[in-house]
């Protein structure tokens, strides 16, 4: 196995709660919400956070959700998890925040994920939205460990991928001798994530997954391909031909395909947990 330890040693240590909440099974939902509802408890700033986004513009509850039980009841158990990663990375990450490379990264991180959900939701795959979710939002984990360990590099692979429209990765094999993939399924390990999170940081953007968890992989892909083409590939983005071999796996039917191509950033602009979110991850 491949020796990522320099890369790991560069990334903040996640909170004991986080690790914990993700391991949370939800065989026996009774006692995975109060096990949710316990653990969020052991940190009152993450707590404090999680009932100020249940109480936001997004839920437009009649009554102010006062405590983490009627939250866990009203948003559910994904929701909820969704809600303390999000809070988590933006806690770990606040001192980089004004970073050119983390405006990007969360950017690209925060389009995907809720693009990869709303795919599943389009096509009836309601089952596992919130998880795909998830699973768009940590895919590039990757490139933050190698960012941290070489910054100026880093900076040269994104501007490279840009100006020549090749993949990220692949310039990522040129400079560091490895790529976020690879990298990115060894931080999740190292964290304890479930294994759909690291099949998905690790298979994302290939044709031949071999994951038990492809259906969700699938999406955060194509997530992926249509989020860089509007951020990394705007001023030329890449055609669509490349992720053929990728779109005839998926349920995608053409008018999804179109409108996540290209109708789908105004339209989640709209959305009040986007801009929550956004606001989780703003500099100012």
């Amino acid at each position: 196995m491949d020796d990522y330890t320099r890369y790991l040693k560069n990334l903040p240590v996640i909170p004991d709660v986080a690790t914990k909440i993700m391991s949370i099974a939800e065989d026996n939902i009774d006692i995975s919400f109060r096990e949710l509802e316990d653990t969020i408890k052991l940190d009152p700033g993450l707590a404090a956070k999680i009932l100020k986004v249940a109480n936001s513009a997004l839920y437009a509850r009649q009554k102010q959700i006062r405590n983490l039980q009627m939250a866990i009841t009203l948003l559910g158990f994904k929701n909820i998890k969704n809600l303390v990663l999000l809070v988590t990375a933006s806690n770990m990450f606040s001192k980089e925040k004004s970073a050119d490379f983390y405006r990007f990264y969360w950017k690209h991180s925060i389009v995907n994920a809720f693009m990869a959900r709303d795919m599943a939701l389009r096509t009836a795959n309601r089952g596992i939205a919130e998880t795909c979710f998830l699973a768009g939002l940590l895919h590039d984990i990757g490139q933050v460990a190698l960012y941290n360990a070489d910054p100026a590099t880093y900076g040269q692979v994104l501007e490279t991928a840009g100006r020549e429209r090749i993949r990220i990765s692949r310039v990522e094999e040129r400079l560091f001798g490895t790529n976020h993939k690879r990298v990115g399924g060894a931080v999740l390990r190292e964290w304890n994530f479930p294994d759909i999170f690291v099949d998905a940081a690790e298979e994302h953007g290939s044709a031949s997954i071999t994951s038990r968890h492809k259906q969700i992989i699938l999406f955060v892909s194509v997530a992926d391909f249509f989020t860089s083409n509007i951020d990394l590939y705007a001023d030329a983005p890449l055609d669509l031909e490349l992720m053929n071999d990728v779109l005839r796996q998926t349920s995608l039917k053409q008018e999804d395909i179109e409108y996540f191509a290209s109708g789908y950033l105004d339209a989640i602009r709209d959305d009040p947990l986007f801009a929550e979110c956004e606001n989780l991850f703003s500099t100012a």
